[in-house]
C-alpha cells in the first residue's frame, strides 16, 4: 500500500481556506462601495469618475446636480475647482426638499417627471459637500428609484478635461454666502451698497428685519404711474445719487419677494451702473442660511456724482414705439415676447384691477410666466431660485421663439418682464430688452393693434 504524501495535502487545505478568505473580504469590500448607504436604509451605490465619464451620453442615465441653484449656475462652492455643472446635467437640489408648501411632494414629482429622472434610468446624484446627495438619494429610495449613485463632483472638477459648464454672466445672480463674505471683506475697498427692495414707504418686511447695513428702496422711487414706467432719465440719476449709487458702485439688490428687486436692477443696469447683482432666492434665502439678521434703519448716504451721462445703456429698456415696431416686424429678426400668464396673453383677464382692457399686442409671442400678476413659477425653482436656463430656452423655442432674435419682454407694468431680462441676461443672451410699458401702455390706446384668444400660429 502507498503512503499518502502529508505535506501536500496540508498544502492544499491551506490554500483553499486563504482563497475563502480573499474571496469573503473582496465581498464585503465590493458591498462596502457599491451599496455604502445600507446601513443608512437607502440602496444607493457609489460610482466612480471613469464610469459617469463613459455613461455621460448614455440615454438610460441621468446625471443629476443636487447642489444649490447658485453652484449650478457656475459659483465655485464646497471647494470644487472649477464652478458650474457637469456638462449635459440636470438639477435636482436637496434645497427644494425643504421647502415649507404643503403640495411640496407633488410637485417635486412632478420636478422628477419634468427632467425625465425616471425609475427605469440609472441616476447619477453629485454633489461637493458628502450632504445634498445623500438627502436626494434618500428621497428618491424612498420614492422607489433602485438603480442611484452617489458621486462627489470634486473629483470632476480637478479634471479639467472633463466638460462643465456655467452660465456666461452667473455672477449677476449671488448666493448669499457671497453677501456675507462680501460684508465681512468690505468687498477688498471696492464700493457696495446693498439694498431691499419693494413696493410702499413703510417697508414693513424690511423693519422685521434686513441683511446688516442694508438700506430700503421703494419702487416708487424709479417707476411712476399711471402707466408706471419708469422715471424720466434726470429723475433716475437723482434716484441714484440720493442713495449714494454711481456707475463704479457694486449694487445688491434684494426683497422678501425677488421681483422688485430685479425691476430696480434693469433700471440701474439702463442707467448705468455696471456691476448689478440680485440675490438669488431673496431674503428668505439669507434667513434660511441662518446669518446675521439687522433690525435698525439704514439711511440713505447721497453722493456727487453718478460718474456717466445717464442712461448708458440706452438699449437695456425701450418705449412704446419701438415695441410697435418689434410687434411688426414683418422680417422676423425681432420679437415681442409676452411674459404673462396664459390667460392674460389669451385675454380672459387683464390680470390687474386698474388695468380694464384685456388681450395682447398683436403680433407678440407667449414666454410663459407664472399662474397670475404675482408669480413666476415658469421661471423659478420650488425655493424661488432661477430655473434651469437651458429648460427655459428649451421652453420659449418649443413655443416658437427664435433665440437668435432681439427679444423684447414685457409683462403688464414691467415687473415679471424685467426679471425674465435679468434671468436672460445671466444665460448670456445678447439682444435683450424690455418694454417698459407693457400690456397697460399698449392697451391705454385703441389704435394700437389687439389679439384675443390662442394664436393661430406660433
Amino acid at each position: 500500500m502507498r503512503k499518502i504524501q502529508k505535506w501536500p495535502f496540508l498544502l492544499l487545505i491551506i490554500f483553499c481556506f486563504v482563497s475563502l478568505l480573499a474571496a469573503c473580504s473582496n465581498n464585503e469590500s465590493s458591498k462596502d462601495t457599491k451599496t455604502d448607504n445600507k446601513k443608512n436604509g437607502t440602496d444607493v451605490k457609489s460610482i466612480s469618475t471613469e464610469d459617469v465619464k463613459s455613461n455621460l451620453n448614455n440615454e438610460d442615465w441621468i446625471i443629476v446636480d443636487t447642489r444649490s441653484n447658485d453652484a449650478y449656475n457656475g459659483w465655485p462652492i464646497d471647494g470644487v475647482k472649477r464652478g458650474g455643472h457637469i456638462d449635459g446635467a440636470v438639477d435636482f437640489s436637496a434645497d427644494w426638499l425643504k421647502v415649507k408648501d404643503k403640495q411640496l411632494d407633488n410637485k417635486l414629482q412632478q420636478e422628477l417627471k419634468d427632467k425625465d429622472i425616471t425609475k427605469d434610468k440609472h441616476i447619477v446624484v453629485y454633489d461637493a459637500n458628502g450632504k445634498d446627495s445623500k438627502e436626494v438619494a434618500e428621497y428618491l429610495s424612498k420614492s422607489g428609484f433602485k438603480n442611484v449613485y452617489q458621486y462627489d463632483v470634486k473629483e470632476w472638477a480637478a479634471k479639467n478635461e472633463l466638460p462643465m459648464e456655467s452660465y456666461p454672466n452667473y455672477e449677476m445672480l449671488v448666493p448669499v454666502s457671497w453677501v456675507n463674505d462680501t460684508i465681512k471683506k468690505d468687498n477688498d475697498g471696492k464700493p457696495y451698497k446693498i439694498f431691499e427692495a419693494s413696493w410702499g414707504d413703510e417697508a414693513q418686511d424690511y423693519k422685521k428685519g434686513h441683511i446688516p447695513g442694508a438700506v430700503h428702496i421703494n419702487t416708487d422711487e424709479v417707476e411712476e404711474g399711471p402707466v408706471w414706467n419708469r422715471l424720466k432719465d434726470a429723475e433716475l440719476e437723482k434716484f441714484a445719487l440720493k442713495n449714494g449709487i454711481t456707475t463704479d458702485t457694486t449694487v445688491i439688490l434684494y426683497g422678501s419677494d425677488s421681483m422688485p428687486a430685479f425691476r430696480v436692477a434693469v433700471i440701474l443696469k439702463y442707467m448705468g451702473v455696471e456691476d448689478v447683482r440680485v440675490v438669488n432666492g431673496g431674503y428668505t434665502a439669507w434667513a434660511n442660511a441662518g446669518f446675521d439678521i439687522e433690525k435698525k434703519e439704514n439711511n440713505k448716504e447721497a453722493v456727487a456724482s453718478f460718474g456717466v451721462k445717464v442712461p448708458a445703456n440706452p438699449d437695456y429698456i425701450i418705449d412704446l414705439a419701438e415695441a410697435k415696431e418689434i410687434a411688426d416686424d414683418h422680417n422676423k429678426v425681432s420679437t415681442l415676447v409676452d411674459i404673462r400668464s396664459w390667460d392674460e396673453f389669451t385675454g380672459k383677464t387683464s390680470g390687474y384691477d386698474y388695468i380694464e382692457p384685456k388681450g395682447r399686442p398683436a403680433g407678440s409671442v407667449w414666454g410663459h410666466a407664472g399662474s397670475d400678476n404675482s408669480n413666476l413659477e415658469d421661471f423659478r425653482n420650488l425655493d424661488n431660485t432661477m430655473r434651469n436656463g437651458y429648460e427655459i430656452q428649451k421652453m420659449w423655442e418649443k413655443d416658437g421663439i427664435n433665440l437668435e432674435n432681439k427679444l423684447a419682454f414685457y409683462c403688464g407694468t414691467g415687473w415679471r418682464a424685467a426679471e425674465v431680462l435679468f434671468y436672460a441676461d445671466v444665460l448670456g443672451m445678447k439682444n435683450v430688452c424690455l418694454y417698459d410699458g407693457g400690456w397697460n401702455e399698449w392697451s391705454m390706446d385703441p389704435a394700437n393693434p389687439v389679439e384675443t384668444g390662442e394664436p393661430t400660429t406660433k
